[in-house]
């Protein structure tokens, strides 16, 4: 089975980046001499006319960057983005990035969109919204031409300003949060030491109930979880809804915990949700972010109470 890992050290490539003759500077087209390839970016206050372009009227993925990321298909993206704009996917849009080939079609960014939406996840930059989808095996021979986009997707998307593969601006971006936030909004650097792996149902006893300690929340897609934090704990409160599948997870720790859970009747079927019966000490927002979502989510997807 081919793996594909954006994050690897790309090959020096030649990149062109052009504005486009009578729209704003912030839309830009991206290419490179040796592909097919084109990546169209623009502030999401332009997409309706990066997204009326010829170039992306076929054919084509999308990538939608804010508060959380969105990776897409379509083979009509202004319809799409109306789609969008009536139900937006995440709470801000910030970016839009296209991506079109001549030599897309319906199968071709059918596959584009399992695996990028994968490796989105895995690179941890930001959160991914949607359901996680089957990423089929590549043969070398059969798979030729995907192969060579998914080579040359990452360094026209960051040529681009798209930063989800970016594993530096994940770390920058994460310290120049804790440096700019109050303390309430420290979510990053606190609440971890007490629980080293696992969770624990044992913690003191007046934490959920002290003026000390804080509360977030996590709400996202109709998932909603809280959790308390005070010194070294993080306390995931009982009534948290929590993702369903068990396989949702990219890491095999967090799958296997939440199974646990689910065999001990911490969690208990709630809807299309779980719901936590238990209120229990986890390793840190982090890990009760994943544990919460069931995806690589940082610890800034909780909001402060």
């Amino acid at each position: 089975m081919i793996m594909f890992d954006p994050t690897a050290p790309a090959a020096p490539t030649t990149m062109h980046v052009r504005t486009v003759p009578g729209l704003p500077a912030s839309v830009r087209i991206v290419s490179t001499p040796t592909s097919t390839l084109a990546i169209g970016a623009a502030p999401w206050r332009h997409a309706r006319r990066l997204a009326a372009l010829p170039l992306f009227s076929g054919a084509c993925l999308y990538v939608l960057t804010g508060s959380e990321a969105r990776i897409g298909k379509t083979t009509g993206l202004d319809a799409r983005l109306r789609d969008h704009r009536r139900a937006m996917p995440m709470p801000r849009i910030d970016q839009i990035f296209a991506i079109a080939s001549p030599g897309f079609n319906s199968d071709a960014i059918t596959t584009l969109e399992a695996i990028l939406t994968q490796a989105v996840r895995k690179a941890g930059v930001m959160p991914v919204v949607g359901t996680p989808l089957r990423v089929p095996a590549l043969d070398p021979a059969r798979d030729r031409d995907l192969l060579h986009w998914l080579g040359e997707l990452p360094p026209l998307l960051l040529a681009a300003g798209c930063s989800v593969f970016d594993s530096d601006f994940a770390l920058a971006a994460e310290r120049a949060v804790e440096a700019a936030a109050p303390i309430n909004q420290l979510s990053a650097t606190i609440g971890s030491g007490a629980v080293r792996q696992g969770w624990d149902e044992g913690f003191p006893a007046d934490l959920l109930r002290s003026p000390a300690t804080l509360h977030f929340v996590l709400e996202r897609g109709g998932l909603r979880a809280e959790a308390a934090v005070q010194g070294p704990w993080t306390v995931l409160k009982r009534g948290s809804l929590l993702t369903a599948a068990a396989d949702t997870s990219d890491q095999i720790g967090v799958s296997r915990k939440r199974a646990r859970l689910r065999e001990l009747g911490l969690l208990e079927p709630a809807g299309s949700f779980q719901r936590l019966t238990r209120d229990i000490a986890v390793p840190s927002l982090t890990n009760g972010a994943r544990l919460a979502s069931g995806t690589n989510a940082p610890p800034t997807v909780w909001r402060a109470l």
